[in-house]
């Protein structure tokens, strides 16, 4: 329920000086992680130009306490480095998060996205490819 209300604040209310805090705040500290990812999708789907926002991707990058349970969940880490990688491919921390999660993440579909996306930049591709 509160997967869905996020998604329809922020689609419905992205104009509203209250929707992006709060979504920050979903994004971060809400307790389920579906509403984490959630709302890591609608900000990068639609606040990503809004100032300190490579911060918050980075932050839910670096500290969000996702454990998978089931294979089909979206981890909310992936989704903020998928966010990092199409709006900040060349933020000078983003190659070295792409490298820690890499080796470091404890979620082994995160470590596996993050080796192919170090792949794909070591062959010439633009991270966001």
């Amino acid at each position: 329920m509160r997967q869905a209300a996020v998604q329809e604040l922020a689609r419905g209310f992205k104009h509203d000086p209250d929707t992006l805090p709060i979504l920050k705040k979903r994004a971060i500290v809400d307790k389920n992680s579906a509403v984490r990812q959630a709302a890591m999708q609608e900000l990068a789907r639609g606040f990503k130009d809004h100032p300190g926002m490579f911060e918050v991707f980075y932050n839910c990058a670096v500290n969000d306490p996702f454990q998978r349970e089931y294979n089909f969940q979206e981890n909310p880490r992936q989704v903020a480095i998928e966010a990092i990688i199409e709006q900040y491919p060349h933020h000078s921390q983003t190659l070295s998060l792409l490298r820690d999660k890499a080796e470091n993440d404890p979620d082994e579909q995160v470590r596996e996205f993050a080796k192919k996306k170090l792949a794909d930049f070591g062959h010439g591709h633009p991270l966001g490819n």
